[in-house]
């Protein structure tokens, strides 16, 4: 197994790093692991995918692999079901997105999969455009004439001036290679005063950084991701963008879910327990999480053309 000469994300030599895991979740040859960076504190994936896998990964595979690791309960069978399995994902994100997304906005989404988020902003009457690599869903989003494309370079060419109030992406920025010009690359999209919203999970998901669970260690660290991000590491990349930005802590998985994983070391628990230990638990549970920081959601505002208060 090659050892990684230095940060992919902050160029620091390597002779500090560890080895976080080799448990690499889709890795069939076994050859990767993941390492922690102390100076930027980023987790990364050695090696990474090379282009020509990756494209052949998104664009045949990422959909059997997403059912293989979710179940049924992800959706991932069909466009259709997928909406419906991620609505309680677009209700939590809609109460944060709201004070952002203001009337008759334009939106990109970049990695829109079945489109669940937009088509309920279409319908309140904002213009909304989709990036998805996917092929799984891409012919769904069209047939319900939802202006898709392929990648940002396929949009940028087709469409060179156009601009956006809004660009949202919802667990992509830990499938890119190159974040830091993923990031840049959209800036050049955005209107003044504009935004760039997204979430990534958080290294410090409690299913790892408290409870240390071996099938969940199995299992979170993925092939699709070349990062996991800390607070700390999100940090690194946004200030190199020299724009203003805030960060928020979300948790999107309940007691319910984290006692399955306790007692069945498997995913699909969501929800499990909680007419049983009220809803006022679950969502209890999870303030205890953000409060003291160990939650499993991070989320980004980048903003556009306004006095950076950092």
């Amino acid at each position: 197994m090659a050892f990684p000469e230095k940060c992919p994300l902050c160029g620091e030599e390597s002779e500090k790093h560890k080895v976080v895991t080799r448990h690499v979740y889709g890795d069939k040859d076994h050859s990767r692991a993941f390492y922690h960076c102390p100076e930027c504190d980023v987790r990364y994936l050695h090696p990474t995918l090379t282009p020509e896998e990756e494209a052949q990964f998104y664009a045949s595979e990422f959909g059997g692999f997403m059912a293989a690791r979710t179940g049924v309960s992800g959706g991932w069978e069909g466009a259709e079901s997928h909406v419906r399995a991620n609505e309680s994902a677009r209700i939590r994100r809609s109460k944060y997105l709201s004070s952002h997304i203001l009337k008759g906005a334009s939106i990109l989404e970049v990695g829109c999969s079945s489109g669940f988020m937009l088509f309920p902003l279409i319908d309140e009457g904002h213009a909304c455009t989709g990036i998805e690599p996917s092929g799984m869903f891409c012919e769904y989003l069209r047939n319900r004439r939802l202006v898709v494309y392929p990648s940002l370079e396929d949009f940028k060419e087709n469409e060179p001036d156009r601009k956006f109030d809004i660009i949202l992406h919802f667990f992509v920025l830990e499938h890119i290679t190159t974040p830091l010009a993923f990031l840049e690359s959209q800036i050049d999209l955005l209107n003044d005063g504009g935004k760039i919203i997204f979430e990534i999970p958080n290294v410090a998901d409690p299913l790892y950084s408290i409870y240390d669970i071996p099938e969940f260690e199995r299992f979170y660290w993925s092939i699709a991701h070349p990062w996991y991000f800390s607070e700390a590491s999100l940090k690194y990349l946004l200030d190199r963008l020299c724009m203003p930005y805030e960060i928020l802590l979300d948790q999107r998985y309940d007691l319910s879910n984290h006692m399955t994983w306790a007692r069945d070391g498997k995913p699909g628990g969501m929800g499990r327990y909680t007419e049983m230990l009220g809803s006022s638990i679950e969502e209890m549970y999870k303030q205890a999480l953000i409060k003291n920081r160990r939650c499993d959601t991070l989320i980004a505002v980048i903003s556009k053309g306004k006095e950076s208060n950092r």
